[in-house]
């Protein structure tokens, strides 16, 4: 009888093992599950991003991106299409941030501030992109007005370009932030 006891004693130990080394299987199973679909899912974000920053910078420094084509119209002093370029590329900086906004963040380690700050990065962009508007309507003014309206266009456009030197210092600054962020981001969800 003892060796029955012992047989049993070392059963119901070797069950009551396998069944604690299969919970914590389970239990480390669903963590690489959760942790990798939570990677994938940042690295669906952060390609996003990228995406939509070779967008906009095939927009505006691209060759035939619609910057050139802008400036192109300028020198020619065609302001009512240049007028039109700026509203298409208006169209393409609400498309990015619309498409940011509607990111899947939720889970996301530092996601919600990168979405944020990407946000107000492209807003800055677009502020400055779209500033051109009133400078070509004091270009207009200066070719086609008087004397007098020709000076004060002159005068506007001095205004005008201290106020796009600022617009550039809040797009240098958003920069900055979204750089950090993103690095932020890119190191808390292993991305990097």
């Amino acid at each position: 009888m003892e060796k029955i006891c012992i047989f049993s004693d070392i059963n119901s130990y070797s069950i009551m093992i396998y069944n604690i080394f299969k919970k914590i299987f389970i239990i480390i199973s669903v963590l690489i599950i959760l942790s990798s679909c939570s990677n994938k899912k940042a690295e669906t974000f952060n390609s996003l991003l990228s995406t939509k920053e070779s967008r906009a910078f095939s927009m505006l420094v691209g060759e035939k991106g619609l910057e050139s084509t802008k400036l192109k119209q300028l020198i020619a002093h065609e302001y009512g299409q240049a007028l039109h370029t700026i509203d298409q590329q208006e169209l393409v900086f609400d498309s990015i941030i619309n498409d940011i906004k509607k990111a899947d963040i939720v889970g996301l380690v530092e996601g919600k501030e990168v979405q944020l700050e990407a946000i107000n990065y492209y807003r800055a962009l677009k502020d400055l992109f779209m500033f051109t508007r009133k400078e070509i309507e004091q270009e207009k003014r200066m070719r086609s007005g008087t004397k007098e309206q020709q000076y004060d266009a002159q005068d506007q456009l001095l205004v005008l370009a201290r106020e796009k030197q600022i617009r550039y210092q809040q797009v240098y600054k958003s920069s900055e932030k979204l750089h950090t962020k993103r690095k932020q981001f890119e190191t808390k969800n292993g991305l990097k």
